[in-house]
């Protein structure tokens, strides 16, 4: 359908926390059971209508929702789904929450937070909403000209969401406006601390240590209260998936299989990293130790012996060095996973499996369960 034959119904331009007040709005976003919280989702919806704060699931916010699908389209798992909007509740005549099985791998349920109150004008009714509504998507109109001013800007905001969904089937609902907030902040750019970190590690290896970041912070700000926030703003490593994969087109788009979502298969690839990395401890005890000496070998995939003897090691200890070595190696493994992932399914489809993804996502649900208690 062209914009031109699209009713006000249709079409929705309006920001805000009140989005979808006074706006028929056919379809919203229903999430999985199956949901790993990256919080890619939220980042692609330019209205806030989806959050994965609580770091356990994300949750929609219906009344902010205009079923762009903008989430579902981003969703590495595949877990999302544009259902029916459910009828309004005879209480209050606004929008209910949804809890309608998301259409997906498994049985599902929406998920909802409460919301602000309207940024903008507060609640509005009948014809009053339409007139309050118009002038905040296209400034001040009257009679028919506001009805063919309304659908002329909202076609033309709709094109660029039109593009951006055209491999996307369930994005039949309204248009969205193509971006929210303000410009790129500093941890945008954390990608590049995550080539850097890689680049450097074949001219030094003792820059390996500075992985560790990347492996104490998520855990604690998951146990100190902030929830997966460093997978959904500060994670380069997924950063860079996105931008190879979704700018520069290197990714197939596809969502991951049901397999690679499944929970057997999460937790048993996390017990064999663990595993993995345990053993790397052990071989820098035996190093530190004296009881072997130091191998200047970085092992890929757990399985393929790389020489990397052109790096200097002098004036360092023995098993510093071996920590290095090893570090890089898992640094280096995840990171070839994620580009092989990145390339067969959607651009973050490592944050589906990713054993700090699902460490810090367990025990934000752990936590959840004793806030509830």
């Amino acid at each position: 359908m062209s914009s031109s034959s699209k009713s006000p119904a249709d079409v929705n331009m309006i920001s805000g926390a009140n989005a979808v007040s006074g706006v028929k709005v056919k379809k919203i976003a229903s999430v999985a059971a199956q949901c790993v919280a990256c919080g890619v989702c939220a980042k692609a919806c330019p209205l806030g209508a989806i959050s994965a704060a609580g770091g356990h699931s994300a949750a929609v916010i219906s009344d902010k929702c205009v079923g762009c699908g903008r989430c579902a389209a981003a969703c590495p798992a595949g877990v999302i789904s544009m259902i029916p909007r459910p009828a309004p509740s005879p209480s209050d005549g606004g929008p209910t929450v949804s809890s309608a099985p998301a259409a997906g791998p498994a049985s599902s349920q929406a998920a909802d937070v409460p919301h602000s109150a309207p940024a903008a004008g507060g609640s509005h009714s009948g014809s009053a909403a339409g007139s309050a509504d118009r002038p905040a998507a296209g400034g001040s109109h009257s009679g028919s000209a506001a009805g063919s001013a309304d659908r002329s800007a909202a076609g033309s905001a709709d094109r660029p969401a039109a593009a951006s969904l055209k491999s996307t089937a369930t994005s039949s609902g309204p248009a969205c406006p193509s971006a929210r907030g303000a410009g790129k902040r500093w941890y945008d750019y954390l990608w590049i601390a995550s080539a850097l970190y890689l680049t450097l590690g074949f001219f030094n290896i003792l820059f390996a240590w500075l992985g560790l970041i990347c492996f104490l912070v998520p855990l604690l700000l998951a146990i100190f209260g902030g929830g997966k926030v460093y997978c959904h703003k500060y994670c380069g490593r997924g950063q860079l998936f996105s931008l190879l994969g979704g700018k520069l087109r290197l990714s197939a788009g596809r969502p991951a299989p049901a397999w690679l979502r499944s929970r057997w298969f999460r937790y048993g690839f996390l017990a064999f990293f663990m595993t993995m990395f345990a053993n790397m401890l052990y071989t820098t005890w035996l190093v530190f130790s004296g009881a072997r000496t130091m191998h200047q070998i970085v092992t890929l995939l757990w399985t393929f012996k790389l020489p990397w003897n052109w790096v200097s090691v002098a004036g360092v200890a023995p098993w510093a060095a071996q920590f290095a070595f090893g570090f890089y190696s898992v640094m280096l493994t995840s990171t070839v996973l994620g580009l092989i992932t990145m390339a067969l399914f959607r651009p973050r489809s490592w944050c589906v499996y990713c054993p700090m993804g699902t460490m810090t996502q367990e025990i934000c649900r752990l936590k959840n369960r004793g806030g509830r208690r």
